[in-house]
């Protein structure tokens, strides 16, 4: 495979990353409540609405590692989805962050749903994902799912059960 073709499946892998995380941001937006009012808010309690719409966050184009990379990387691939129910902040990450228990090494489980929780706004990575002040706290906090992207209805369905019984144990 030359150089030409590779990149052609990389960018089509990033877009059909994209287009799933879409798909979760279309379904996960349009809950509501009994009373008729929206589940999920974007991050600053910022409802959703098709005047205000939410494309998630990815990683920079350009990563430099705070310039110690002369040559700079695509960080575009790493996707998440901040939002906030009943005012606390989940992320939803499109790769997972793991740490095996064994080896105690870390690993980036791309395409396997992660999600951070917290209560109130206090997820370490939730403005930037990249300006934690230790590294390993996205890693201890994350729950890695069993889900897999592509996500059928029912997965995404699951997902969003998953996160209100979280809140309403």
């Amino acid at each position: 495979m030359n150089k030409e073709e590779f990149l052609k499946i990389k960018e089509a892998y990033k877009s059909a990353r994209t287009e799933e995380k879409k798909r979760i941001i279309d379904y996960i937006t349009k809950k509501k409540d009994k009373k008729g009012n929206y589940l999920f808010t974007k991050s600053k309690d910022k409802p959703y609405s098709s005047r205000n719409q939410y494309l998630g966050g990815r990683g920079s184009g350009k990563y430099t590692s705070s310039s110690r990379l002369s040559r700079p990387y695509d960080l575009s691939n790493h996707m998440w989805i901040d939002l906030n129910y009943k005012g606390n902040e989940i992320l939803i990450s499109l790769q997972s962050f793991d740490i095996d228990p064994n080896s105690k090494e870390l690993h980036v489980l791309y395409d396997r749903i992660g999600i951070l929780f917290e209560k109130s706004k206090k997820i370490p990575i939730f403005k930037d994902c990249y300006t934690i002040t230790k590294v390993s706290d996205a890693f201890l906090k994350m729950e890695t799912t069993n889900w897999e992207l592509p996500l059928s209805e029912a997965e995404m369905e699951e997902m969003v059960d998953y996160i209100i019984s979280h809140y309403e144990k």
